[in-house]
């Protein structure tokens, strides 16, 4: 751990552990003030650095996670476990490409130190050669075993080449269900980007199925996600405009967690409902539903809601 060590109160290591969920009002406001002053005396500590990073992303606070994250990257350092929780601060941001960036300078900062361990000075170039093809540093047979930085980084290189050669650890990746949901979003975005026709046995987020790449539509041309949208954006984009943004970052990163399942059904006025209702009811106020939704079903939407959003709080990367 870089920095001095630190050792949290129990309410942070409770949050740590099980999530923002677990707080009341006056405990979320304990451990963000903690985490604030902590980040002030050590803002190179890592543990610091990723709990008030993990909080902020909680909060949808994601611009500040950022901040914190950048810092932290080019005064200090690289952290795989710190990377793995900013990619949900990108994501939600839409700012992937600059997260693909700084994982790549992760990994060549790791390829360099492993350069000066095992081999000695060669002799300058001026001659650069282009890769015709992707060069992993270790065998792709062994993708399942990688870090998630590693991964994430080697699939933004495969968009530009062809991905044959990889099916099968990918096939071996998706059927785990140990591994990580998010890169298992981004193996079915890439097997759809290459339009790979074959069947792949998927299994996040408590589900599983047997799956086509090229028979589902890509998740940013799905009709019912832009009716859902829709609809949401309807609904609150006069009445409370910053609830309806935390709305839809929210259910934005639900779909892409489950990606490429699909909600239990595709009732507009219900998802619109449980979503509305799930995030007003943990701003702690009252809500009446809506008559002409079946009460059964919408709690099932609920509690669908909440086992999203305790993968997407708890998982990492």
């Amino acid at each position: 751990m870089k920095g001095s060590d630190i050792i949290f109160p129990t309410i942070v290591e409770m949050f740590l552990k099980d999530g923002i969920k677990i707080l009341g009002e006056e405990e979320e406001y304990v451990v963000q003030k903690f985490l604030e002053q902590a980040y002030v005396e050590q803002p190179c500590n890592e543990a610091v650095v990723y709990a008030l990073i993990k909080l902020y992303n909680a909060k949808q606070a994601f611009e500040d996670a950022r901040e914190v994250g950048q810092a932290f990257l080019m005064m200090d350092g690289y952290n795989k476990e710190i990377l793995g929780e900013l990619s949900a601060t990108f994501l939600s941001l839409n700012e992937m490409d600059t997260y693909f960036s700084l994982v790549k300078q992760h990994l060549d900062k790791e390829s360099q130190l492993d350069d000066l361990e095992t081999s000695g000075v060669e002799e300058a170039s001026n001659v650069i050669p282009f890769p015709k093809k992707i060069k992993p540093r270790r065998s792709i047979a062994n993708f399942l075993e990688w870090g998630t930085a590693e991964q994430l980084e080697f699939l933004q290189q495969a968009r530009f080449h062809d991905v044959e050669p990889y099916l099968e650890p990918f096939a071996a990746f998706l059927e785990d269900a140990t591994t990580s949901p998010f890169v298992k979003s981004m193996i079915f975005e890439l097997l759809q980007e290459k339009k790979v026709d074959a069947a792949f046995l998927v299994k996040k987020v408590g589900m599983e199925e047997q799956v086509n790449p090229s028979k589902i539509p890509l998740l940013t041309s799905d009709p019912f996600i832009e009716e859902l949208i829709e609809s949401l954006t309807r609904r609150w984009e006069h009445k409370n405009p910053s609830f309806l943004e935390q709305l839809l970052v929210i259910v934005q990163q639900h779909l892409f967690i489950m990606y490429p399942f699909r909600f239990p059904s595709e009732h507009i006025d219900l998802w619109s409902e449980a979503y509305s209702k799930w995030l007003s009811q943990m701003y702690g106020e009252i809500w009446r539903d809506n008559a002409e939704i079946n009460h059964e079903e919408l709690m099932e939407a609920t509690q669908f809601i909440e086992r999203m959003e305790q993968v997407q709080q708890n998982y990492l990367l």
